[in-house]
């Protein structure tokens, strides 16, 4: 029998919004709220595999607050994407001192997609780095991870909020949605990142919907349908938002 964890937590994708991961994370140490397990989806990978090693919420931000969207636009002639996801592996390497799962201080899942089978994999032993990237691989912008003759690519076209793979081993989950539903229309922008993110942001709203049910409790914020994932100019408010999220507001209910 599968050992049965008090609390886990599973962090959903969603690019630069994965700041509001880092402020809600704080926020939940502090109220003295420790996950046992954790799984991730993409940026979501990224926060839970740093928090599976022990990293510190300061630890992480000071890790990736030297990105900027520059460093994602070196000129290369489109074929199979648009962009390299080299900066993100440089700064996993140099951070994680964990190279496999099993060296990680608690359980983590990171949740990809295999492009040979059309089908969810979920990895939770042996490289870590690659697994990580991988799910952190948005289609036709980042570059599919080999690992193991098949290629992988973002956990969030099927999963976007990984509920589900550790919801039989937690009595409690908690899920962080980047991906909101806002009701208000967004205005048509005539531009390539424009429809690709929209586009992606209703293929993760819908392929997060099921695990969402499956939560005891979810945490998000309809402000975080305000920004970009590309966004670094904003990421201390993103920060605020995820550690002053109202749904920590209500923990007390969840015991």
């Amino acid at each position: 029998m599968k050992k049965m964890y008090e609390l886990g937590i599973a962090f959903g994708g969603g690019g630069t919004r994965g700041y509001y991961h880092a402020g809600v994370l704080k926020r939940l140490l502090e109220l003295g709220y420790r996950p046992q397990i954790v799984s991730g989806t993409s940026v979501g990978a990224i926060v839970a595999a740093l928090y599976a090693q022990g990293l510190s919420t300061e630890n992480m931000l000071d890790a990736f607050n030297v990105l900027t969207l520059k460093d994602f636009l070196e000129p290369r002639i489109p074929k199979e994407y648009l962009t390299d996801s080299k900066p993100v592996r440089k700064i996993l390497e140099r951070t994680l001192m964990a190279k496999t799962f099993e060296e990680l201080k608690i359980p983590l899942k990171i949740v990809t997609t295999c492009l040979e089978s059309s089908k969810e994999v979920v990895f939770e032993k042996g490289p870590l780095i690659d697994a990580i990237i991988a799910s952190c691989s948005v289609p036709v912008v980042f570059p599919p991870v080999r690992i193991q003759g098949k290629h992988y690519v973002d956990g969030g076209v099927i999963r976007n909020v990984p509920v589900y793979p550790i919801r039989k081993e937690c009595k409690k989950v908690l899920a962080v949605n980047l991906f909101p539903v806002s009701e208000n229309e967004v205005e048509y922008s005539r531009s390539m990142k424009h429809i690709a993110e929209r586009c992606v942001t209703m293929l993760f709203n819908a392929g997060a919907s099921y695990d969402l049910s499956l939560a005891d409790m979810v945490i998000q914020d309809i402000e975080m349908a305000g920004y970009s994932t590309y966004d670094f100019k904003h990421r201390e408010e993103m920060f605020k938002l995820g550690y002053n999220a109202s749904a920590l507001k209500l923990l007390d209910k969840i015991g």
